[in-house]
């Protein structure tokens, strides 16, 4: 029996694209200059209220008001916009096809809202069975911090060199380190290679195949 717990933005969905149309409408009413989809790709992984605490300091805007205002402005905006362009990687289906066939255990686990995480989990991949879908309702609950995760890991109930967390940033394979579970990284999602390498995950993979291929192998 095998466990995994995947990150939902840039590693299951590529959900950048009505993330940046949100944000900028948010800037825009706000009077603020747009960013581009590839300084938001510096910028996402760490939650709402962490991605406008960067952006609006990268404008130079520093007051924890406005940062709040831009937050309560971005649900309304991406509740407008999160099924608009997002979609799943390819190769995606056939990784949970693979583990769901097989009765292995598996969770996602976000730093987006947990609204939002269980609304885009149940919308593309509602046929799949996820023993837990969780996003952020406290802030201090976090990736790289353990706690859900850890959470996710004692519902598993398995060995922890039988689960592994999968995702695209260094926050992913941190938490993954901090559950003493095995940590895959993926190059297909928002952060650059050298990022994900330099947190030192246990493997590395280009092609989401390749994530049934380290399975495989840990049998």
């Amino acid at each position: 029996m095998l466990g995994v717990i995947f990150d939902l933005d840039g590693t299951l969905l590529d959900t950048l694209e009505d993330i940046v149309d949100s944000a900028n409408n948010v800037l825009s009413r706000m009077g603020i200059e747009v960013l581009s989809k590839e300084k938001y790709m510096e910028f996402i992984g760490d939650g709402v209220k962490e991605l406008f605490r960067k952006v609006l300091d990268y404008r130079g805007i520093t007051e924890e008001d406005k940062i709040q205002t831009a937050v309560n402005m971005m649900k309304e905006e991406y509740s407008k916009n999160y099924l608009r362009k997002t979609k799943p990687y390819d190769g995606i289906y056939d990784v949970l096809s693979y583990i769901d066939n097989r009765n292995y255990k598996m969770a996602v686990l976000s730093n987006k809202q947990h609204f939002f995480t269980q609304e885009l989990v149940k919308h593309f991949f509602g046929n799949f069975n996820f023993i837990e879908i969780i996003g952020i309702e406290n802030q201090n609950d976090r990736k790289p911090n353990p706690r859900l995760a850890m959470k996710i890991v004692e519902t598993m109930g398995l060995d922890r060199n039988k689960i592994f967390f999968v995702g695209d940033s260094a926050t992913d394979i941190l938490t993954a380190k901090n559950c003493n579970v095995k940590s895959i990284g993926v190059t297909w999602g928002f952060k650059s290679i050298e990022e994900i390498l330099s947190s030192n995950p246990d493997y590395i993979v280009n092609k989401p195949k390749e994530i049934i291929e380290i399975l495989e192998s840990n049998i």
